[in-house]
């Protein structure tokens, strides 16, 4: 369809107004009316007329006589079959009053025209002018930033809102002019005006997201973060933190900045629960809502005290293991769990080789470390751990061990003197320090060359030193790089009877024949203990006599022998100690007495 106005004009001495519709096809047939609103007035409906094709005229509207008319047109059509009329096209139009003389006089200039002087280019300004008589329509146009004068509006009101200023727009003047059918007049001018941009300030947005540990500790620090917030304005300026410990009665803030995470600490017992909410502002003081995080539990625990002490081997050997030793902690809250150790190897970071309850820990050293340190801290139920005990730093001898031979560690039972066998080796070294030691107590010390057989050699009085039970030899071998190894071999011994006499006589001008002795000893019950004497002890056989019960009794015995084959007298005496079935310690420790 492609109706459309082709005119509308004033007859020059009816007084009425023809309008004429064209463009109207076969397939427009139909029933037609016109509605007329004359000058912003009230619409007036036509006649309606059956229409085939061709153009569509009226000429039946009257407009009062030497005033110009603005007019709409609206046609209306219902085709065959339709129940109802709808609209077909709108029109505004002015018509100028046209005398019958066929003269129309030029408008004069609108009288006034005013805007604002200071405009924001965001927002529209409104321009308004002053009416003039006789125009039937007013023109207004703009000038940007000093350029050229271009049409903003032409229309019939006489304001008009500009919606086509940018940020870019620094200055704007507008000017107007009214026209008719005669011509159009003269310009009214504004004032040039400043334009300036401002955007509204719009608030930032609330942080995506709030993250609190859920369990947290009195007097120990951790960390609050949340997601970033964004501003439309690109003004964001920071984020303010606050804190509740009464389930958010109170909020105090505790942080404000740009940052998104900041730590926290709570004093010691200060709380027991703590939520937290975090909101953006922006340089214009505008804030967003609140994202609130959940209750967190906090828990007022303090920590163990470190351990007292830390032992370390002076000497620690790469391929072989060390034990690490140390104190007891203390927790004042009596939830003491276990220790955590850690290691560092070549001065690097500390890394965990243990925890749990115990207090020593054996560690493999690999060969080819310089240097290693060991530090131990203890935990408690909360895994809260405490302060760390560190150890001097310790270097690793990458040196092989002194190697120790033997035929075997245990000899087995010895009644008297003996003697074994033993190779000493040192891969890197030729020359040893050994020690050989008797229950500990050393016996001798001597330079060894690697790869050479010893002999550890117990003498007979050295044997009758030894207790009887079991007994160990050592043996210790020190290379030049410090490396050390020790051997222990064991025997046993088992003597029931002991007896012992003067290694040399006291010689005498005459035979002996009155003494005294005094033994100081220990004998338990069924031990047999006998002490003789006698006083020709450089005989080949001398003559023993015994004087037991005398020294037990403490009295002087007398000596009854009066032979002799050596060629002088000699006083002796001889103690015999059989233990047979007693049990106990036996000892003597000392023995004197006198005789003449």
């Amino acid at each position: 369809m492609a109706i459309k106005l082709a005119s509308a004009v004033q007859g020059s001495s009816e007084k009425f107004v023809t309008i004429t519709y064209t463009g109207i096809a076969t397939e427009d047939v139909g029933t037609y009316y016109v509605k007329i609103c004359f000058d912003s007035g009230r619409f007036a409906d036509s006649d309606t007329k059956v229409w085939g094709s061709g153009n569509l005229v009226w000429s039946d509207y009257f407009v009062s006589a030497g005033v110009s008319s603005i007019f709409c047109l609206q046609l209306y059509r219902k085709k065959s079959g339709e129940s109802s009329f709808s609209l077909v096209t709108t029109k505004y139009i002015s018509i100028p009053y046209y005398d019958s003389s066929g003269g129309t006089t030029a408008p004069s200039a609108p009288s006034s025209i005013s805007y604002s002087t200071s405009i924001n280019s965001y927002n529209s300004t409104r321009i308004s002018w002053g009416s003039v008589s006789g125009a039937t329509s007013y023109v207004l146009e703009r000038a940007i930033n000093g350029g050229s004068f271009s049409q903003v509006y032409s229309g019939t009101a006489t304001s008009y809102t500009d919606y086509g200023l940018n940020s870019s727009t620094t200055k704007v003047q507008y000017r107007v002019k009214a026209v008719n059918s005669g011509g159009s007049s003269s310009y009214k001018a504004g004032s040039t005006a400043t334009v300036y941009y401002s955007k509204p300030n719009t608030a930032p947005t609330i942080p995506a997201s709030i993250t609190v540990p859920a369990t947290v500790y009195g007097g120990k620090a951790f960390t609050v973060s949340w997601g970033k917030s964004t501003d439309s304005d690109g003004n964001l300026s920071g984020y303010k933190l606050e804190q509740s410990i009464n389930g958010g009665s109170t909020w105090e803030q505790v942080y404000q900045s740009s940052s998104t995470s900041t730590t926290i600490t709570l004093a010691f017992g200060e709380a027991t629960q703590v939520m937290f909410r975090v909101r953006a502002y922006d340089s214009s003081g505008a804030h967003s809502g609140y994202k609130v995080s959940s209750s967190s539990t906090v828990i007022n625990n303090k920590a163990p005290t470190a351990p007292q002490s830390i032992t370390v081997p002076l000497n620690i050997y790469g391929g072989k293991t060390a034990v690490v030793t140390w104190t007891a902690a203390t927790d004042s809250d009596n939830n003491l769990s276990g220790y955590i150790l850690e290691r560092s190897v070549n001065s690097s970071t500390y890394t965990q080789i243990y925890k749990g309850p115990n207090k020593s820990y054996s560690d493999s050293i690999t060969k080819g470390w310089n240097t290693v340190q060991y530090r131990v801290c203890a935990y408690d139920s909360y895994n809260e751990k405490g302060a760390y005990k560190t150890a001097q730093i310790r270097t690793v001898i990458n040196n092989e061990l002194p190697v120790i031979t033997t035929s075997s560690t245990n000899l087995g039972l010895k009644t008297g003197a003996f003697s074994f066998n033993y190779t000493v080796s040192d891969q890197e070294s030729n020359k040893l320090t050994v020690v050989e030691k008797i229950n500990g107590v050393q016996k001798k010390s001597f330079t060894a060359t690697s790869g050479s057989t010893y002999t550890f050699q117990i003498t007979q009085q050295e044997f009758i030193c030894i207790l009887n039970g079991t007994s160990t030899l050592s043996i210790t071998v020190t290379d030049t790089d410090g490396g050390v190894t020790t051997k222990n071999i064991t025997f046993q011994k088992k003597e029931n009877e002991i007896a012992f006499t003067l290694k040399t006589p006291f010689e005498t001008d005459a035979a002996a024949s009155v003494g005294i002795m005094n033994v100081v000893r220990q004998i338990p019950e069924g031990v047999e203990f006998v002490i003789e004497a006698c006083n020709n002890a450089y005989d080949t056989n001398p003559t023993w006599e015994d004087v037991t019960r005398f020294v037990r009794e403490g009295r002087n015995f007398i000596l009854l022998n009066e032979q002799k084959t050596a060629t002088k007298w000699g006083f002796s005496f001889k103690v015999t100690v059989r233990r047979n079935t007693a049990t106990g310690e036996i000892y003597m420790s000392s023995v004197g007495g006198n005789f003449k």
